[in-house]
């Protein structure tokens, strides 16, 4: 039974999902010689912060319109088209323990030591104007003085998450916080052929 849920989650968070020719799915045994993008998600991060420290980050994808569609077949569970509260409460909590294993995508360090989100909370999916749309709380304390760095994107490349500047934001406080966005090239991944933006916060 977890097989089959792990292969549900890998194949609804385009982990494995490679289509071909609008066609056929194949994404059980992907092949990493042929691995590029096959998904494409917007990404926004927001940090919250609380008592003059990081309490988190709400952070929200929306995925392309064909990875929407493929992915709806397997949440829409009665096949009429749209996703209620209630399909994506019977499906959520195996989905988020696959994201966990993932790190929910998100590379995070703070003050030069790397930090690994174990859960996350207020998980919600939403199937709208032809898009599906993700959005989660992950909890991380660092207090005031803080730097953190923050990343989001898929190891394996099979998912191109895309961020600009505007795509982070900062909710809580508006005063004493400094921030950048930049090349990582110390977590390039897909064997280093990718450098990753990561925003840089000093608070």
């Amino acid at each position: 039974m977890m097989n089959g849920l792990r292969m549900q989650a890998l194949r609804l968070l385009c982990i494995a999902c490679c289509l071909t020719c609008g066609i056929g799915v194949s994404w059980m045994f992907p092949d990493r010689g042929f691995a590029h993008p096959h998904v494409f998600v917007d990404a926004t991060v927001d940090f919250v912060f609380e008592n003059g420290g990081l309490a988190g980050m709400k952070v929200h994808w929306t995925f392309d319109p064909m990875a929407s569609s493929q992915y709806l077949t397997d949440l829409d569970i009665n096949g009429d088209g749209t996703l209620t509260a209630e399909e994506w409460a019977s499906q959520r909590d195996d989905i988020a323990v696959f994201l966990a294993e993932e790190r929910f995508f998100l590379h995070v360090a703070v003050n030069g030591q790397s930090v690994f989100i174990p859960s996350i909370r207020d998980f919600v999916a939403t199937f709208e104007n032809g898009k599906l749309e993700y959005s989660f709380f992950a909890p991380l304390a660092a207090e005031n003085g803080s730097d953190v760095i923050v990343a989001v994107f898929d190891p394996s490349y099979y998912t191109d998450f895309q961020i600009a500047e505007e795509s982070f934001r900062f909710s809580g406080r508006s005063e004493g916080i400094s921030y950048t966005l930049d090349d990582a090239p110390e977590l390039a991944f897909y064997e280093g052929q990718i450098i990753p933006l990561a925003a840089r916060v000093h608070f």
